[in-house]
């Protein structure tokens, strides 16, 4: 009898647990669905929620085509910026974060420790408490509204170089000993041992690094001005004000349009990495 009742409150349990995340789910996924409800209808330069369909009852493809001819095609300007700002920073700071936690894990040197609790120490500190001084870098060094500016603060993270050594630090020290024994070098022990054993944490850190610069909308703005300059995201925003020129009424249907088409880099990533996303949660965790 016991056992029984063990089972039921088990099984409801498991109801109750599946029932909130199927909730939360519903949640989450309902922005999404309006945003691509709202593409493929004709809205008008003013709309609220209730003049959406669940099912839109005229589909209008032409807002995706109607996007690009709003922006007299500055969207692909966009666009390459954006790879740029996702791609560039995410490579570098993929190599750097990985010869950093790699240093840390598994070479012996002083002050290895002090170096360690550092980096958790500056990981403490509020991103937003550093942006005034970074501002006043970028205008120092003469690269507001460049390249420079949107790409080399993004090149080295201190979050990465920590997951790094966690993970790391759980590869045996065996094979890195015989590769020595062998002859091998650190840049030959670190290049063909270590980073093929670490492919998963290194698309956990693709896959977070990418998306965190692909939806980045403050930093781009903040150090951007011209057109030409535009990330997606800036350049979608500019759109719906006046500051950046577009003083005509825009259909809101066509600002949706982009809104998916920005969208669909970042789940395509997410769907063909989502295996390594659970790892990720975890890598973090491990006791160096």
């Amino acid at each position: 009898m016991a056992a029984y009742r063990q089972d039921h409150v088990s099984a409801m349990g498991r109801v109750g647990a599946f029932a909130i995340l199927l909730l939360y789910t519903a949640i989450s996924l309902l922005s999404l669905y309006l945003m691509l409800s709202s593409s493929l209808t004709r809205l008008g330069s003013s709309f609220s929620l209730s003049d959406l369909d669940w099912i839109p009852r005229d589909w209008a493809w032409d807002n995706f085509t109607g996007f690009f001819d709003l922006t007299h095609d500055s969207a692909w300007t966009w666009l390459r910026n954006s790879l740029l700002v996702a791609l560039v920073p995410t490579c570098c700071n993929l190599i750097f974060s990985a010869m950093a936690g790699y240093a840390l894990a598994k070479i012996d040197f002083p002050g290895r420790l002090f170096f360690f609790w550092l980096i958790i120490a500056v990981m403490a500190v509020p991103s937003f408490v550093t942006l005034i001084p970074l501002y006043q870098m970028m205008f120092s060094f003469g690269w507001f509204d460049t390249f420079f500016a949107l790409i080399v603060p993004r090149m080295a993270g201190l979050g990465g170089v920590f997951l790094f050594k966690q993970f790391m630090s759980t590869l045996p020290r065996e094979l890195m000993q015989a590769a020595r024994v062998d002859g091998a070098s650190e840049w030959t022990i670190f290049w063909r041992i270590v980073m093929p054993m670490a492919r998963p944490v290194l698309a956990v850190m693709f896959l977070l690094d990418f998306v965190g610069a692909w939806n980045d909308y403050f930093w781009p703005y903040l150090v951007t001005n011209s057109k030409d300059m535009m990330t997606l995201q800036v350049g979608l925003i500019s759109l719906i004000g006046v500051d950046q020129g577009f003083v005509f009424p825009v259909d809101y249907g066509i600002i949706m349009a982009g809104a998916v088409m920005v969208s669909l880099p970042v789940i395509i990533l997410f769907v063909a990495l989502q295996r390594f996303f659970i790892q990720g949660l975890t890598i973090g965790a491990v006791k160096g």
